[in-house]
């Protein structure tokens, strides 16, 4: 064999080796690619607390339009912010955040609360000598929250003193009552992960637990009015405001249902107003039953 045919025989087997490397990572991304389940590690619950604090913490850059007066100033104003965040306002808030998620779900286990992570498969790079692993790049929690309903007294008997006779009436009484309403707490993608369907998979699951699991025929989410991106996705999942799946017009002129939430921002929680979407999942347990 000459020395150009041995190389020739090198490459091709080399070739045909990363061929079927290639081949088995992409049938393990394909039938494993993207995994909907609980938090089952502390790994799993420090990537969903970097998750949550990457997706409402995280300072952005503003950029000074050319007729701001403080345009000299807004760069190193960003700059120091930037730098602050990155020192330890970063670790501080992972950490608040990571405590906050973890005390919560020892406090509300064996309750109708669950919190689901989407973990997509990860077949490594150069960086970690390409090991496999799976990455937290979402997640959602879900729970019963006590709102107002309006309920109606029952049937009462009153008495006749004149002949002693007992006459059936009804009083139409009614008072507000609370009473838990299966709710989506809180539901985001990581941002580079966004747009592939996996806020829908997450959704999805946490509407399936909600209907098989928990009995529930009504799912509520409650989203600031200014979060155009999240009206829109649940929208398109079948939400609407308080019966009206009025869209078309401006948020600020639609007659809905607005009530305050408990956000955590940064590592202090805040009441904001937010809107309040429903879905009838009766629906939903239908289809669920067909497709079995």
């Amino acid at each position: 064999m000459t020395k150009h045919a041995f190389f020739r025989a090198v490459i091709s087997f080399l070739f045909n080796l990363i061929t079927l490397y290639s081949g088995l990572h992409q049938k393990i991304s394909s039938t494993n690619a993207l995994q909907i389940v609980p938090p089952s590690s502390n790994d799993d619950w420090r990537d969903l607390a970097s998750l949550l604090v990457e997706t409402f913490d995280e300072p952005t850059i503003i950029t000074p339009s050319p007729s701001s007066s403080s345009t000299a100033a807004n760069p190193l104003k960003n700059k120091l912010q930037i730098t602050k965040w990155n020192m330890f306002e970063k670790s501080l808030t992972e950490q608040f955040a990571y405590n906050q998620y973890v005390r919560t779900a020892r406090k509300m286990k064996g309750k109708k609360y669950a919190i689901l992570i989407a973990k997509e498969y990860n077949p490594g790079s150069e960086e970690n000598e390409f090991r496999a692993f799976y990455e937290v790049v979402g997640m959602a929690e879900i729970g019963l929250n006590l709102e107002p309903s309006t309920v109606v007294s029952e049937e009462s008997d009153v008495g006749d003193a004149t002949n002693n006779n007992i006459i059936s009436a009804i009083t139409t009484a009614s008072f507000s009552a609370l009473v838990p309403r299966a709710t989506v707490g809180v539901l985001c993608v990581k941002s580079s992960r966004r747009k592939m369907g996996i806020g829908q998979k997450l959704l999805q699951k946490c509407e399936e637990i909600i209907v098989e699991s928990w009995g529930e025929d009504e799912i509520v989410v409650e989203v600031e009015p200014k979060n155009r991106a999240a009206l829109e996705f649940f929208r398109s999942s079948g939400y609407h405001y308080g019966g009206k799946a009025d869209f078309a017009r401006r948020v600020e002129e639609i007659d809905a249902e607005v009530r305050n939430a408990t956000v955590r921002k940064l590592r202090t929680f805040e009441e904001r107003p937010h809107l309040v979407l429903r879905k009838s999942v009766a629906r939903v347990e239908n289809d669920n039953r067909n497709s079995r």
